[in-house]
């Protein structure tokens, strides 16, 4: 079997260290956050398989770019909600996680634009 790439990848360090410094985190508490987001999309129902479904589901195609370590997506608001129970997270430390999301997306590919939230997937 192949090695997984870590779940981290897509992601820069400074992108997570801004972000933990602006939203006065412990740069390993959201290092660990975004990391455990990465591994429940890993994990149900795997990456590949939820862009899939999101692009056959959202009235618009949410994939802005694929690549071959990541995709780019702009998903609707209501995703994020839906991680909060499954990373246990409070509102505060989700929208730490959504940050980082953001500042990533917008350092690769600029503004999400529209009513949508960016999110980034490492691909495994």
């Amino acid at each position: 079997m192949a090695e997984l790439r870590d779940p981290l990848h897509a992601f820069d360090d400074a992108v997570i260290e801004a972000v933990a410094r602006e939203r006065d985190f412990e740069v390993q508490t959201l290092r660990d956050l975004v990391r455990k987001q990465q591994e429940v999309v890993r994990s149900l129902p795997g990456v590949d398989d939820i862009v899939y479904e999101w692009r056959k589901a959202f009235a618009t195609d949410p994939l802005v770019e694929r690549r071959p370590d990541a995709y780019f997506l702009s998903v609707p608001g209501h995703v994020w909600p839906e991680f909060a129970s499954s990373l246990s997270a409070s509102g505060e430390e989700l929208n730490a996680v959504r940050a980082v999301h953001d500042r990533q997306f917008r350092a690769v590919l600029g503004d999400v634009g529209g009513d949508t939230d960016a999110l980034v997937l490492t691909r495994p």
